[in-house]
C-alpha cells in the first residue's frame, strides 16, 4: 500500500466521517452480544475454578441408592479425614400447626457437611446448632409463602421437629433447586423413627469426605472402585463436579453465543448493503479518479481502507458496549447459578469478539468492495445508473459467497468447539436468511404490483417509498424478521413444553399421584380417596429387583469384560417393575408380542416386555434372557416384546414389565394415580387427608409440577429472548443507518413533495406509512417462519396439534413495529424540516 492511498482515503473520509461510521454501525449490537456472552462464560468458568470445592462441599462424595453395608462402612473408616453421612429423599411434609402439605426435598445429615462453603441461614448460628437441637432448617420461600417463622414446626413422616432457621443458600445449589420442592435439612438421627425409610422408598445415601491434605483423587477413586463389590456405588470428586458444571455452562453460553453471532451476521449483512450503496454513490468520484491516472488497485485500496477502519471502529464500539452488558448478565442467571459470579475483564474474550466482528464485517463487505474494480473511467462523463455487482463475474460472486460460508463455519466451530454443530448451524442459518430474503422480496413484489386507487395519496406514496432506488428494504426486513423469528421460536418452544404437560393433565387425566404406599396401607388409601369423591385411575404394584445376569453371564463378568459396551448404570441400577395383563396408553409394542399373563410362576422362564431405551442400553433384543434377583430369589426371564414408552405422561411407567401371575407374592408397594375433581384447593385437601393418615406417603401434584416447569422455562426464556433482542436492535441500527445513508435522496424527495404543494404533515404521514409497513413486513416474514417452525416442532417432536399463542405473538409484532416507527421517525426529523428553497438553490 502506498502513501497516496492512505492520504486520499483519509482526505475523502474526513468530510463524511459520520456517514462512514453509520455504514458499519450494524455490527455494534452483534459484537456487543458476542463479547458479553464470551466474557460472561469466562467469568463463570473462573468462578467455578476458584470455588470448585464449594460446588461439591467436600473432597469426595460416595453415593448409592441403598443403605451402605458393613463392609462399605468399614472401607470408609480406613479413609480417615472428616466424614459426614447424608440421606436424601423426597416426601410429603406437614408445615406448621395448620398442616399445609408440600412435596419436599429432605437432606438428613450427620456431621459437618458441607465442609467447604458456607451454609447461609437466618439466624446464622442455626447452620451450626440445628443437629444438636434436633431441629430443622427450612427453605425461606416456603416459610414466607406459608407465613411460618423460627420456632414453628414441620412434620416429616412420623416425626415433628421445630424450625431452627431459614435456609438462604446451600453451597453448590442454586435457588432453582427450590422449584423442584422446598428443601429441608434435619439431623440424620431424626428420621430413624419417621417411618419413611421403608421398602420402595426412593432414597440416596451419601458419604462425604474432606482431608487436610487432599490425596491423589484419581488413584483413590480407582482403588475404591476396584474394591467395591457393589457396582451401585458412584464416586464424585471436585474435579468431576467441575467438569460437569463446566459442561453445562459451556452448552448454555455456546447456545446464547450463537444467538449473539446471528445478530453479528445480520449486522454484517447490513454492512454489506451499506457498503454497496456507498460504492454506488461514490462510483462517479472513483471513475473521475481513474480518469486522472489512479489505478484500479489504488481505488480499491482507498475504499477498502475506509471500510476496514470503520469496521474496526464499529467493532471497538460493540466491544465497549459488550463489556458493559457483561456486568448485567449475572442478573439474568441469578437464580440458576449456585454461586455469586466473580467478574473480571477477559482479554481473550474481548480480543476474540473484536477479531470476529472485524473479520465477519469484512467478509460480508468483500463483494461490494471487489466491485470497485469494475467501475469504468467513462462513468465520469456518463449519467447512467451504475450497479456494482452486475459487472462482477458470476464465478467471482460464487467464490466469494462460498468463502463467506466457510468463514462463518470456521468462526462458529471456534466458538462452539464442534464442527458438526457449526455445520448444522450454518445450514440452518443460511436457510433462514435465504427464506427471509425470499419472503421479503415476495412481499415487496406483491406490494409493488398492487393498485391502490381507493387509498389516499399518502398511502400510495408510503408504499412506493419501499421501492425507491438504493433501498435496503429486503435487508431491513431480513434483520428485523430474524429477531422476530428467534423470539417467536423461543415462545413457541416454551408453550409447547407447557402444553405437552397440560395435555396430560386435563379434566379426565391424572392430577395427583401417591407414591410409597405400603401393602397394608393400600386399601385405606383407596377408601380415603373414594370417600372424598375422587377417582382412582390406576393402583400400580411395584416390585424392586436387581439384574443378576444377561444370557447366562453374571453382572460381575459383564462389568469386567472390556469388550462389553453396556452402560454401567443399566447393569447395576435397582429396577422397579410392575405386572399387569394389559398395556396402558403410554405404551406401544414396536417389536415382538405382549404376553399379558403367565401361569408358570417362577419355575418357568417368564416372558417380559422391556422399554426401547433400556434395550439399547443393555444391548439386547427379542429372545435374550435376563436373570433378575427378586429379594434374593433368581427369576429367569425372556424378552418377548419391546415397547416405546411415553415417559412424559404423569402416570408411572416402567422399563421392565412383567405379565400377571408371577410377581403377586413378592414384597411390593403401590403407586396410586388419582383424578381429583375441582381445582388446586381440592387437590391440596386430598393430599392433606392422605398424608395425615399415613405420613410416610409422598404425593406428586401435577399442577405444581406444571407451575414449576413454567417458572423455570420463563427464567431460561428471559435470557434467550434478551439475546434475541440484539437481533432486533441490529435491525433498528441498520434502519437508522439506511435512513442516514439515503438522507440526501430523502431530503430531495421531501422537498419535491413540498414544492408540488404537499404540507409538512403529509410528508410526515408518508414516512409514517413507510416505516410502519417496513416493521409490519419484517414481522410478517419472521412470524411466518416462527409459526412454520412451531408447527414442525409440534407435529414431529411433541406430537401435538399446534395452537399458537396469538396474543403473545401479536404483542411482539406490535412492539417491533412501534420500535421501527420510533427509530425511523426520529432519524427522519431533520429531513421533514428542511426548507425547499435551500435544496433547490443547491441544485
Amino acid at each position: 500500500m502506498d502513501r497516496f492511498s492512505f492520504v486520499t482515503a483519509w482526505r475523502d473520509a474526513r468530510p463524511q466521517l459520520g456517514s462512514l461510521l453509520l455504514y458499519c454501525s450494524g455490527i455494534i449490537a452483534g459484537v456487543a452480544a458476542l463479547v458479553a456472552i464470551l466474557s460472561f462464560r469466562a467469568d463463570v468458568l473462573l468462578t467455578v475454578d476458584e470455588q470448585a470445592k464449594e460446588l461439591l462441599g467436600a473432597d469426595l462424595e460416595i453415593a448409592q441408592n441403598q443403605a451402605f453395608d458393613e463392609r462399605q462402612i468399614a472401607m470408609f473408616d480406613t479413609l480417615g479425614g472428616r466424614q459426614s453421612s447424608v440421606v436424601e429423599f423426597s416426601t410429603m411434609v406437614l408445615y406448621g400447626e395448620a398442616g399445609e402439605t408440600r412435596l419436599s426435598q429432605i437432606r438428613a445429615i450427620r456431621g459437618g457437611f458441607p465442609f467447604y462453603g458456607t451454609l447461609k441461614t437466618v439466624p446464622a448460628e442455626a447452620a451450626f446448632t440445628y443437629q444438636e437441637q434436633n431441629a430443622a432448617l427450612v427453605d425461606r420461600p416456603i416459610m414466607r409463602q406459608l407465613g411460618l417463622s423460627v420456632g414453628d414446626s414441620v412434620q416429616v413422616g412420623g416425626v415433628r421437629l421445630p424450625i431452627a432457621g431459614e435456609i438462604l443458600e446451600i453451597p453448590g445449589e442454586s435457588a432453582a433447586f427450590s422449584l423442584i420442592g422446598p428443601r429441608i435439612m434435619l439431623p440424620l438421627d431424626a428420621i430413624a423413627d419417621s417411618g419413611l425409610l421403608q421398602r420402595g422408598s426412593r432414597v440416596m445415601h451419601k458419604q462425604y469426605f474432606a482431608w487436610e491434605q487432599t490425596p491423589d483423587m484419581r488413584a483413590l477413586v480407582s482403588t475404591l472402585r476396584e474394591d467395591a463389590e457393589n457396582g451401585g456405588l458412584s464416586f464424585t470428586t471436585v474435579e468431576r463436579r467441575k467438569e460437569q458444571f463446566s459442561a453445562i455452562v459451556d452448552n448454555l453460553t455456546r447456545f446464547l453465543g450463537m444467538i449473539g453471532f446471528v445478530a453479528l451476521l445480520l449486522g454484517a449483512l447490513g454492512v454489506a448493503s451499506a457498503v454497496y450503496v456507498y460504492v454506488k454513490r461514490k462510483s462517479a468520484t472513483l471513475a473521475t479518479m481513474r480518469c486522472l491516472g489512479v489505478s484500479s488497485r489504488q481505488t480499491l485500496t482507498i475504499v477498502s481502507l475506509q471500510v476496514v477502519a470503520m469496521g474496526v471502529i464499529g467493532a471497538l464500539a460493540g466491544t465497549v458496549i459488550g463489556v458493559l452488558v457483561q456486568q448485567f448478565l449475572p442478573m439474568l442467571f441469578l437464580e440458576l447459578l449456585p454461586f455469586e459470579i466473580q467478574q473480571a475483564l477477559s482479554w481473550s474474550s474481548i480480543l476474540l469478539g473484536l477479531g470476529v466482528g472485524v473479520f465477519i464485517s469484512l467478509v460480508f463487505a468483500l463483494l461490494p468492495l471487489l466491485s470497485v474494480n469494475t467501475i469504468p473511467p467513462l462513468l465520469a462523463i456518463r449519467s447512467a445508473d451504475f450497479s456494482p455487482l452486475a459487472h462482477l463475474p458470476k464465478t467471482t460472486v460464487a467464490a466469494v459467497m462460498f468463502a463467506a460460508v466457510l468463514a462463518i463455519g470456521g468462526v462458529l466451530a471456534l466458538l462452539t468447539g464442534s464442527h458438526i454443530v457449526a455445520a448444522f448451524f450454518v445450514l440452518g442459518l443460511t436457510a433462514a436468511v435465504l427464506i427471509l430474503l425470499g419472503v421479503s422480496k415476495l412481499l415487496i413484489t406483491t406490494l409493488k404490483k398492487l393498485r391502490l386507487p381507493a387509498f389516499s395519496y399518502v398511502w400510495r406514496q408510503g408504499v412506493a417509498n419501499l421501492f425507491r432506488p438504493n433501498n435496503q428494504t429486503a435487508v431491513l426486513v431480513t434483520t428485523l424478521g430474524m429477531g422476530m423469528l428467534l423470539i417467536g421460536v423461543m415462545s413457541v418452544s416454551r408453550d409447547m413444553i407447557l402444553d405437552r404437560i397440560a395435555f396430560q393433565t386435563g379434566d379426565q387425566q391424572p392430577n395427583l399421584v401417591f407414591y410409597d404406599v405400603q401393602t397394608d396401607q393400600n386399601d385405606d388409601i383407596i377408601r380415603i380417596i373414594e370417600d372424598r369423591g375422587a377417582a382412582v385411575l390406576q393402583n400400580v404394584p411395584i416390585v424392586s429387583m436387581r439384574l443378576a445376569g444377561i444370557n447366562e453371564r453374571s453382572i460381575r463378568e459383564l462389568r469386567e469384560d472390556d469388550e462389553v459396551r453396556i452402560s454401567r448404570w443399566a447393569l447395576t441400577r435397582e429396577y422397579r417393575v410392575t405386572y399387569r395383563e394389559n398395556l396402558n396408553e403410554a405404551e406401544t409394542v414396536i417389536a415382538g408380542r405382549w404376553i399379558g399373563r403367565h401361569e408358570g410362576g417362577f419355575d418357568e422362564i417368564v416372558p417380559i416386555s422391556i422399554g426401547e431405551t433400556i434395550a439399547e442400553e443393555l444391548i439386547i433384543g427379542l429372545g435374550d434372557r435376563l436373570t433378575f434377583d427378586v429379594q434374593g430369589i433368581p427369576v429367569e426371564t425372556e424378552v418377548t416384546s419391546i415397547r416405546e414408552i411415553d415417559f412424559q405422561r404423569p402416570e408411572p411407567n416402567f422399563f421392565v414389565l412383567f405379565p400377571a401371575g408371577v410377581l403377586e407374592p413378592a414384597p411390593q408397594f403401590f403407586a396410586t394415580v388419582v383424578n381429583v375433581p375441582g381445582g388446586a384447593d381440592e387437590v391440596a385437601a386430598m393430599q392433606q387427608a392422605v398424608v395425615r393418615a399415613h405420613p410416610n406417603i409422598s404425593a406428586l401434584d401435577i399442577g405444581i409440577v406444571l407451575e414449576s416447569v413454567r417458572t423455570f422455562l420463563d427464567k431460561i426464556a428471559l435470557a434467550v429472548q434478551f439475546m434475541a433482542l440484539f437481533s432486533v436492535l441490529t435491525g433498528l441500527i441498520v434502519l437508522g443507518s439506511a435512513i442516514a445513508i439515503s438522507r440526501f435522496q430523502r431530503v430531495r424527495e421531501a422537498v419535491l413533495l413540498r414544492t408540488l404543494g404537499a404540507v409538512q404533515q403529509q410528508v410526515s404521514r408518508i414516512q409514517l406509512v413507510e416505516y410502519a409497513l417496513l416493521g409490519l413486513l419484517a414481522c410478517l416474514a419472521g412470524l411466518g417462519l416462527a409459526l412454520t417452525a412451531g408447527w414442525l416442532i409440534a407435529y414431529f417432536y411433541f406430537e401435538l396439534a399446534y395452537v399458537p399463542d396469538i396474543p403473545v405473538l401479536l404483542g411482539t409484532t406490535a412492539v417491533i413495529v412501534l420500535l421501527t416507527l420510533a427509530v425511523g421517525l426520529f432519524n427522519s426529523r431533520s429531513i421533514r424540516n428542511r426548507k425547499p428553497l435551500e435544496i433547490l438553490r443547491a441544485g
